[in-house]
C-alpha cells in the first residue's frame, strides 16, 4: 500500500491535521461552527504548550485563530472592481476569491494577527485494518478506548479548555484503506467506508467526552481511493457530534495577570518573526525533525533544513 495513505502512515494523526488544514473547502463546517473562516485563518501544528505558557507541558494538535485585512474598504472596492470586470456567470464568490488574493499579494494581511478569538483541536487517528474483511468494532486500530487511554484524552480536552482558549475541540479521524472502482464508483464506495467505519466506532465516540464537557466533538472519517491520497482523491467530511459551549473558564475574574494574556503575548511574539504571508490560510508547524517553528510547504514537505 502507498505511503501517501494516511492509513498506512507512522504518524497519521499529524499528517491528517495537516491536510485537513490546507484543504479549506473540508475543514469550513468544523471551523466556522468555530467563529472561524477556514480559508482566511492561522493556524500552527503540534505547538508545545512550553512556547505559549512556560509552565505548561503538552502540545496543541491545531491552533487556530482568524485572518483580517489592514484596510476592509480597500479590500471591499476590490470586490466591487472584480464584479465590474467579471465574464457571464462569474459566481460572486469568485469575486470575493480574487480579490482576497490580490489583497493578499499586495501585503493586505495584517501581522502580526489578532490573538483575540484562539480555537485549540485536540486530534485522535484511529484506523482501519487495510486486512479486514469486514467493517466492524474489532476492525479498528488505535481507538484510544481503553479506561486509561479515555481518561488521558478528556485530561487533554480539560487542558485546551484551562488555557482559556476560546473554543477548545476533540477531533476523531479515521483513517480508511483505499478502494477501487469504475469512474465516480470509486468515490461513492469510499464514501461507503467511512460511513460504516464511523458506525463502527460510534460505541467508543459516544463515550469521549462527559456531558459537563464544553468541548465540541467532531469525527472525521477519510475516505480514500485508489490512483491517489487522500489529499487528491479523498471523500468525506468532518461532521460534528456536540457543539462547543464556549469556555466558562474566561468569564472568571483573577487578581492576577491571566494565562490566557500571557499566552497572546506570546503568541503574538512568536508570529511576528515571520513574514506578512502573501497567501491564505497562513500554516505554520512546531516541527519535531529540527526543534523549531517554521512555515509549511503546500506540497506536505517535511522540515526543509533536513
Amino acid at each position: 500500500m502507498s505511503e501517501g495513505y494516511l492509513v498506512g502512515m507512522p504518524e497519521r494523526e499529524h499528517e491528517a491535521c495537516r491536510r485537513l488544514v490546507e484543504m479549506s473547502f473540508l475543514s469550513d463546517g468544523l471551523f466556522r461552527s468555530l467563529g472561524l473562516q477556514a480559508s482566511f485563518s492561522w493556524f500552527i501544528l503540534q505547538i508545545r504548550k512550553e512556547r505559549l505558557v512556560p509552565a505548561l507541558r503538552g502540545d496543541v494538535d491545531i491552533l487556530a485563530g482568524p485572518l483580517s485585512w489592514t484596510d476592509a474598504e480597500a479590500f471591499h472596492a476590490l470586490v466591487s472592481e472584480e464584479r465590474a470586470n467579471a465574464q457571464g456567470g462569474r459566481h460572486d464568490s469568485w469575486n470575493y476569491q480574487l480579490a482576497a488574493i490580490r489583497m493578499a499579494r499586495a501585503g493586505g494581511i495584517t501581522w502580526p494577527p489578532a490573538t483575540g478569538h484562539l480555537v485549540g483541536v485536540e486530534a485522535k487517528c484511529a484506523y482501519l485494518d487495510p486486512h479486514t474483511e469486514r467493517i466492524s468494532e474489532e476492525a479498528l486500530r488505535s481507538t484510544k478506548s481503553s479506561p486509561s487511554k479515555s481518561d488521558k484524552i478528556r485530561r487533554q480536552v480539560e487542558s485546551l479548555l484551562d488555557m482559556e482558549l476560546n473554543h477548545a475541540v476533540l477531533l476523531d479521524i479515521i483513517a480508511n484503506p483505499p478502494v477501487a472502482g469504475p469512474d465516480g464508483g470509486a468515490w461513492i464506495s469510499a464514501l461507503a467506508v467511512a460511513s460504516e467505519s464511523t458506525s463502527a466506532m460510534s460505541s467508543t465516540l459516544g463515550k469521549r467526552l462527559p456531558e459537563e464537557c464544553e468541548a465540541a466533538h467532531w469525527v472525521w472519517s477519510s475516505g480514500a481511493v485508489v490512483g491517489g491520497d487522500e489529499f487528491h482523491r479523498g471523500a468525506g467530511a468532518p461532521l460534528q457530534l456536540r457543539a462547543s459551549r464556549g469556555n466558562s473558564r474566561l468569564v472568571k475574574v483573577v487578581a492576577t495577570r491571566s494565562m490566557r494574556e500571557e499566552m497572546e503575548v506570546r503568541l503574538t511574539e512568536i508570529l511576528s518573526k515571520f513574514p506578512t504571508p502573501f497567501g491564505f490560510p497562513a500554516i505554520f508547524v512546531d516541527c519535531k525533525d529540527c526543534g523549531k517553528l517554521h512555515g509549511i510547504s503546500w506540497d506536505g514537505a517535511a522540515c526543509q533544513s533536513t
